[in-house]
């Protein structure tokens, strides 16, 4: 179990203490479209940390090619749709490369430095030239304080927030669907524009525009060599 995350909860867990019962039940809330809006029809997609494929379908059903990268076999073994490939992100260097690199579900605010350098090397690594990096980014106000959400879906809880040096936050996030609970203790780091685009430069990559008014989507693209 990674330093600062685990989980409980009934079924089998990944490395981060994610749920995969909990995970085989979620739906695109809308990412797909946003996606789709921001690149080029029938695009070659390399999605990094495709979990059990939430977005992976609705992207495949717009016409997309994707390559589906998680690094639990678990996972990835309800994506029995499209290629799928197991590996942890950071050391993942295929020979390949893609129109647009999808890492999204806010890896990219992992609570180390070199490690979120190493996600962004990933991505650079298997960007075309030209081709679009986009990255979803967790916004200081997700994990800010305790909340209970509810919908026709189930319960959502945040709880025993704490918030720690260096911009990052710890938190408890609970799920409840049918009567079932997972919970996952999450540590996030919630990044300035100054160290997201430094890092991205020193990754090879340059921050090109925000997908939405909240800055939680981010569009980088490789520097031209």
């Amino acid at each position: 179990m990674r330093v600062g995350q685990g989980g409980s909860g009934p079924g089998a867990r990944t490395p981060d203490g994610s749920a995969i019962e909990m995970y085989e039940q979620a739906v695109a809330h809308g990412e797909d479209e946003l996606i789709d809006a921001a690149i080029q029809p029938g695009s070659s997609i390399l999605e990094l940390g495709c979990g059990t494929g939430r977005i992976t379908r609705p992207l495949l059903a717009r016409g997309h090619q994707v390559v589906a990268v998680d690094e639990s076999v678990e996972m990835i073994a309800r994506v029995p749709e499209t290629e799928t490939i197991q590996a942890t992100i950071g050391e993942l260097r295929l020979d390949r490369e893609f129109d647009v690199v999808l890492m999204m579900s806010y890896l990219i605010n992992v609570a180390d430095d070199a490690e979120r350098l190493r996600l962004l090397q990933t991505c650079a690594h298997h960007v075309r030239p030209g081709g679009s990096v986009l990255l979803q980014q967790q916004l200081p106000s997700q994990l800010a304080k305790p909340v209970v959400r509810e919908s026709e879906r189930g319960r959502m809880e945040i709880s025993d927030v704490e918030h720690l040096p260096g911009n990052q936050v710890a938190a408890t996030v609970t799920h409840t669907i049918g009567g079932r609970s997972w919970s996952q203790r999450l540590l996030t780091q919630n990044l300035t524009e100054e160290l997201l685009a430094g890092q991205l430069t020193e990754a090879g990559l340059r921050l090109d525009e925000y997908l939405t008014p909240d800055t939680s989507w981010v569009r980088a693209r490789p520097v031209a060599t």
